[in-house]
């Protein structure tokens, strides 16, 4: 059983550090109480535009009726499109307990993070600690929603004090240097203020340096304060004064309230998980740095030379699948790229049946079958485990993975939808070892890189069939599916080149259907056009392969043969005559449907005239028609 106490999770951008943290409190919390985690992550606009259309494909995933119970991070999307239909769908198909992680209160019980009101706390720090008065505000123009509320909170506390907050204390930007060189000159126009408080560390950091290189230092002549208590922030002398960010203690208590809702009991609308202050030096308090920066700058040191690897890694992976036009090729690929996925211990790609199928319009136009195929059964096309390939095998989608694939040891699997606009074709799931939630932001580039192989996989696919039919139009007869003039050309070419070569003898063949004006007139161009089709048929059963048959018009045919002995002539043009006979006898009409053929035969020597040939071979034909016309007459 692929597991039967099972929660699923909704996220956005899970290679995210406060995604990833989330979600590793839910999965520690979860293997803690018996339970494996599903986690199905969204991009949510990180991708480029129409690439985006397909990502509500991520609830084509998971079978609903398999949870006790959901986890929503609706706070992870960056618009409202994708969490409404997600949403909606729970609505439909979930009848197990739903949580929601949100910033306020959600559709579904909510547990919150409160990390704005520590805005305030710290607010409140600077002016009855420090007895600041001119205190400003930075925020970020690309996290409006975020930054406004903080903003907010801000005026708010300050007003409470009587402090002034004008036009000249505030100031939003994006993280673009010019940008805060353009804060800082704003915020000192008028005149040194006490102290900004930043709407993250990041712009903590990046107003630090632009301030430091006006000469101004920091906190002795202006406090700083960041919110989200980065690494680097906290590897400075001073310390960034900023706020705890309790992520993990929200995925724990996301799990613990989600258990209690599973076992029957009611949930609080609300419970919100609030963020302190963090008191460093970069507000003027004394703080001794315990961290010697040099173990900071040996890490960045190592990150740098990581992520170059992965650059690289990416364009090599990027550039080798682009080109690849095999399924099966591209999964001997991927192998190789796997095993450089920093701790992952297992990854299965799966395609549904339909991945690189074609619209019924393009099957249409080239004549081709449905290949759909199975609806309910999914290919899992790629498998690695605990270091080695396996071989892919399918299933039906009463699981996202085969049975055979769970191991007990495992606490979750995570979940990706490939898909290219509106087109799904499957997903890649993957897991860490000893339980760890390690996405990188670079996976993400891994998993477009998937996509639009497969993308291009089927759009080849596509073409072929389209460059085929056209071939086919440009090649061949369309009534009798023999070549065409075009066709006759282009292969007579290559017959006599080869015959030349062997010095063989190439024999012309002219076939003139006898009557067809009469038929025509008589019975309808409907039946002269099914004459027509019904020599052609004689002619594909008379001749060999690697025979040129041809009707280049009316009921005009050419054949093209090379090494023909004159036995060989005279059994093709008794097959031909035999199988307009038995047509007639088996199929009678109110006329008979015969022919008029001409041969003509020539060794292909340097000088070789194929015109010259098949006019003789015309004027054979004539004269057995002239010859027909004279019996009838009873000349």
């Amino acid at each position: 059983m692929y597991h039967s106490k099972k929660i699923g999770v909704f996220v956005s951008h899970i290679v995210g550090e406060y995604q990833r943290t989330i979600c590793q409190g839910i999965i520690d919390q979860a293997s803690e109480y018996g339970y494996f985690v599903e986690i199905f992550s969204s991009t949510d606009e990180e991708s480029p535009g129409n690439y985006r259309l397909g990502e509500t494909s991520i609830l084509h995933i998971p079978n609903f009726d398999d949870f006790c119970g959901i986890i929503f991070i609706s706070s992870t999307y960056l618009t409202d499109d994708l969490p409404r239909v997600i949403s909606k769908t729970l609505q439909a198909k979930c009848n197990c307990p739903i949580l929601e992680v949100t910033h306020q209160h959600g559709q579904y019980p909510s547990i919150a993070l409160d990390n704005d009101s520590a805005v305030g706390q710290l607010t409140e720090h600077l002016i009855g600690t420090h007895g600041f008065k001119r205190i400003c505000y930075l925020g970020n123009t690309q996290e409006a929603y975020f930054s406004d509320h903080r903003r907010s909170i801000f005026e708010q506390t300050m007003a409470k004090h009587a402090l002034p907050v004008t036009e000249q204390e505030i100031f939003e930007c994006t993280y673009a240097v010019a940008d805060f060189e353009a804060a800082a000159e704003h915020f000192t126009a008028t005149g040194k203020p006490d102290a900004i408080v930043c709407y993250n560390d990041r712009m903590a950091l990046c107003m630090i340096k632009a301030l430091l290189g006006r000469g101004y230092r920091v906190p002795e002549d202006i406090a700083i304060t960041g919110t989200d208590m980065l690494e680097e922030g906290q590897s400075i002398n001073p310390p960034l004064t900023s706020v705890t960010f309790p992520t993990r203690e929200m995925g724990v208590r996301a799990v613990e309230l989600l258990f209690s809702a599973i076992h029957g009991e009611e949930l609080p609308p609300v419970t919100v998980i609030t963020a302190r202050p963090h008191i460093g030096g970069s507000c003027g308090c004394p703080a001794t740095h315990n961290k010697n920066p040099f173990h900071f700058q040996h890490a960045m040191g190592l990150k740098v030379g990581q992520y170059e690897n992965i650059i690289t890694n990416n364009i090599h992976m990027a550039s080798s699948l682009l080109v690849t036009m095999d399924i099966n090729a591209g999964m001997d690929l991927l192998a190789n790229f796997v095993t450089r996925i920093p701790g992952c211990s297992e990854l299965y790609l799966c395609l549904y049946s339909d991945w690189d199928s074609v619209s019924s319009h393009i099957r249409t136009i080239t004549f081709s079958e449905d290949d759909s195929g199975n609806q309910d059964v999914v290919l899992l096309k790629f498998s690695y485990k605990n270091g080695r390939r396996m071989h892919e095998c399918s299933f039906t989608k009463q699981n996202p993975l085969p049975d055979y694939l769970f191991d007990s040891e495992a606490a979750g699997y995570i979940f990706f939808p490939l898909y290219f606009c509106e087109k799904a074709y499957g997903y890649i799931t993957i897991a860490y070892e000893n339980n760890q939630v390690l996405c990188e932001v670079d996976f993400l580039s891994w998993i477009m890189n998937v996509s639009s192989m497969l993308h291009n996989i089927a759009e080849n696919k596509r073409t072929g069939l389209l460059v085929n039919r056209l071939e086919k139009l440009y090649m061949h007869d369309e009534m009798t599916g023999l070549y065409n003039r075009h066709g006759y050309k282009l292969m007579a070419e290559e017959l006599i080149e080869k015959a030349q070569d062997s010095g063989a003898r190439i024999s012309s063949f002219v076939l003139d259907l006898d009557g067809l004006k009469k038929i025509n007139d008589t019975y309808g161009h409907s039946e002269g056009d099914f004459a027509i089709g019904i020599l052609g048929q004689a002619l594909k059963n008379a001749v060999k392969e690697g025979d040129i048959c041809a009707r280049l018009g009316g009921d005009e045919f050419y054949l093209l043969t090379s090494g023909y002995t004159d036995e060989e002539i005279t059994v093709l043009i008794y097959k031909v005559n035999q199988y307009l006979a038995h047509y007639n006898d088996l199929h009678p009409r109110k006329y008979a449907i015969s022919a008029s053929i001409g041969v003509a035969t020539e060794t292909a020597g340097p000088e070789f005239d194929l015109k010259q040939l098949s006019e003789k071979a015309d004027q054979a034909m004539y004269e057995q028609k002239r010859s027909k016309k004279n019996e009838q007459a009873g000349l």
